[in-house]
């Protein structure tokens, strides 16, 4: 999050099912959004109940009142700490030199080949 404050994307896709989800808007508008108008609350929901007298959330300040140790909590298992597409979408100048580079390299074999 550092990195968007600093670098103010527009978009900043940080993980596959964002770019799934790019792409599923792209192939079929609209259905997306009726699916998580839907599912959408209920997957973020768990049937544990809480208690309210020992409950202590991360929302203003660290749970132990001292460290930040990120954002964990009941879904933490599913989180991972690394993003393939994240690291795509901060580092797009590097990605499209080796695209180009490939595609470069491919038309060079090709026109080898042809001769």
């Amino acid at each position: 999050m550092l990195w968007a404050a600093e670098h103010t994307p527009r978009e900043l896709n940080v993980g596959g099912p964002t770019w799934q989800a790019r792409l599923g808007n792209i192939l079929f508008p609209g259905l997306l959004d009726r699916k998580l108008a839907r599912d959408g609350y209920d997957a973020q929901q768990t049937d544990t109940p809480i208690d309210p007298v020992t409950w202590r959330d991360n929302l203003d300040r660290p749970r132990d009142g001292h460290t930040d140790h990120g954002a964990e909590g009941v879904f933490a298992d599913r989180a991972r700490a690394r993003s393939a597409a994240l690291w795509v979408s901060t580092h797009k100048p590097a990605v499209s030199t080796v695209g180009l580079l490939t595609v470069a390299l491919a038309a060079a074999g090709l026109a080898r080949r042809l001769r």
